[in-house]
């Protein structure tokens, strides 16, 4: 009887032993599983976003806007020019809206005449104030960063005409004015 007890609890101890390992190499697995699950849905959503974008171009080319190869590319829907290319437009007199969307400093500092200043930390609560008659916008900070953000901010919210100007006020060399 009592050897029995014994091999019972041998038996016992080897199953105990054997589970608990188990549950290790599962526990090892569940979070492997839910390591793999995010990165799946981190790259579902950025798939979602590119395709979103590939969506938005189509539907610009469709309404007649010019896509180049570098937006479809890079999964932009606004377009990348120079100072120079601003400042030939602006000296043909075609029609265009400059927004300025660097801080109030640097706005008071110089700015392009008879453009629009809305700093780009405050561009989304402003959007109201921004022209949707699609007149081409061409936005423009310091170097070129802070355009690109509010560039994507415009269009993703349906702005089509989109120009973010590459190098900025410093490399703008035409005329500014002070407030």
């Amino acid at each position: 009887m009592e050897f029995a007890f014994y091999v019972v609890a041998v038996l016992a101890l080897f199953v105990a032993w054997t589970t608990r390992s188990r549950v290790r190499e599962m526990e090892s697995s569940v979070r492997e599983a839910k390591r793999l699950g995010e990165a799946v849905r981190t790259e579902v959503i950025e798939l979602t976003g590119q395709v979103e974008a590939l969506r938005k171009l189509l539907a610009g080319v469709a309404a007649g806007h010019d896509v180049d190869a570098a937006m479809v590319r890079e999964g932009r829907l606004f377009r990348v020019v120079l100072s120079d290319a601003l400042q030939e437009k602006m000296a043909a007199g075609e029609k265009l809206c400059v927004l300025d969307v660097r801080s109030d400093g640097e706005w008071a500092s110089g700015h392009i005449p008879g453009a629009q200043h809305i700093p780009v930390d405050s561009l989304e609560k402003n959007m109201h104030a921004v022209t949707r008659d699609g007149t081409p916008m061409y936005v423009i900070c310091a170097g070129g960063g802070r355009s690109a953000a509010a560039s994507k901010q415009l269009s993703d919210r349906g702005y089509l005409n989109v120009f973010n100007v590459e190098g900025g006020m410093k490399s703008w060399r035409g005329e500014t004015v002070k407030d």
